[in-house]
């Protein structure tokens, strides 16, 4: 299958991508904060799979992270045929109460490095003639979400550029698709203190949402929605007015607001509610 770069792949989403392509016989470039997690990950399947992984311990919120990432490769002569741009945080809250230095963290790990990595990977797969891109949204993509308004607008830039850039490179060789799940079962729950079972909407593994992801992905698809429930709820949502679909946000927020906080009361923790994968 050629070399699979993955960012945020030390766990949650990132992690599961990382398995399924190496149980495909895929060679792995696995990209990460936490260099013990991803030698770990990369020891375990190595001795499953037999695979060829590369481990590059890097934080990708930064503005020069994608020209870094692209010279550690080229150094080690490793030539990109599968991009996975995953790698993310959550904020919840009012947005008024976010620091700058958070703010401006998760633009530009889910834009400008996405779009960076996509633009300088994009050529060598276009002289090959094939390769693939899939760029993690979320179903957050759809619409405004009161209380995580940035995270929400970062996924739908995601998904917005992922569909005019597969529609660029019809014939080309290179796919691109972007995959918006809906909840799904990582450490955030973890270190939000939320119990995943207790959420007014159903939380999911990521194993159904990465087969998907890469289904769609080798079919060419501009972006999939992983489970029958999210895609009810977005595409049914398209028939009501965007302005009363923000207002549900607004009562669901309210509903995790609520659950957050008492988990924080119960546990005796004030950890924030964030979790970055970069």
């Amino acid at each position: 299958m050629g070399s699979v770069l993955i960012t945020g792949a030390s766990s949650g989403i990132g992690e599961a991508f990382a398995r399924e392509y190496a149980s495909r016989g895929a060679s792995l470039v696995l990209v990460a904060r936490s260099k013990e997690k991803l030698e770990t990950l990369a020891g375990k399947l190595s001795d499953r799979h037999g695979s060829v992984i590369v481990v590059l311990n890097q934080d990708l919120s930064h503005t020069d992270s994608a020209e870094k990432l692209v010279s550690s490769c080229e150094k080690l002569s490793l030539e990109i045929d599968v991009l996975v741009n995953n790698a993310g945080f959550g904020l919840a809250g009012p947005f008024e109460t976010e620091s700058i230095k958070d703010l401006e963290k998760m633009v530009v790990l889910h834009n400008l490095t996405l779009v960076k990595l996509t633009s300088l990977l994009l050529p060598g797969m276009k002289r090959k003639q094939r390769g693939g891109i899939l760029n993690v949204s979320s179903i957050t993509a759809f619409q405004g979400v009161p209380f995580n308004a940035l995270y929400a607008a970062t996924k739908a830039f995601i998904l917005s550029f992922s569909e005019a850039l597969r529609e660029e490179l019809c014939g080309s060789g290179v796919n691109v698709c972007a995959v918006c799940p809906g909840l799904t079962r990582t450490q955030l729950f973890d270190i939000a203190g939320v119990d995943p079972d207790k959420t007014l909407l159903p939380v999911g593994p990521p194993e159904p949402v990465v087969k998907s992801a890469i289904r769609a992905l080798e079919q060419n698809r501009a972006f999939v929605i992983p489970g029958l429930y999210n895609k009810i709820m977005i595409h049914g949502g398209r028939l009501l007015p965007r302005s009363v679909m923000v207002r549900l946000g607004v009562l669901l927020a309210r509903n995790e607001t609520s659950e957050k906080q008492h988990s924080h009361t119960s546990s005796g923790t004030s950890e924030p509610l964030t979790k970055n994968n970069s």
